[in-house]
């Protein structure tokens, strides 16, 4: 697996970082540079930290709800459903990939006039 080259450093080159920030900052500044570079890595953990926290509550949040749903969902047939032992049920019956039929109804498609309404 390949390192990315920010980690790739050798004992030379940190060796000339370290000068090169000992000569920019003077020997009094790098103590203060360190203290101010931990805080700030610090916060960032922190930071990283109570994010992930948030994230989890809201997970356990949304999963706790979900579970209280599923608890309370009930599947019940409707009112005017057939019985389950009914002939339409049966009809119906049959492999599960094989299409299902419905009983066809007529229904009329003009009405029968009304006796008397001819003339009106």
């Amino acid at each position: 697996m390949p390192v990315p080259l920010f980690l790739d450093v050798s004992g030379g080159e940190l060796l000339v970082v370290l000068l090169f920030v000992l000569l920019f900052f003077g020997s009094k500044g790098v103590p203060e540079v360190a203290r101010t570079m931990g805080r700030a890595m610090r916060q960032f953990r922190d930071a990283t930290a109570e994010v992930q926290r948030e994230i989890e509550k809201g997970a356990h949040e949304v999963k706790k709800g979900f579970d209280e749903q599923r608890k309370t969902f009930r599947i019940e047939p409707p009112e005017h459903s057939a019985p389950v032992g009914s002939a339409l049920n049966h009809a119906n019956s049959g492999p599960p990939d094989a299409p299902t039929t419905s009983p066809v109804v007529d229904t009329p498609q003009e009405q029968a006039p009304r006796p008397g309404a001819e003339g009106q």
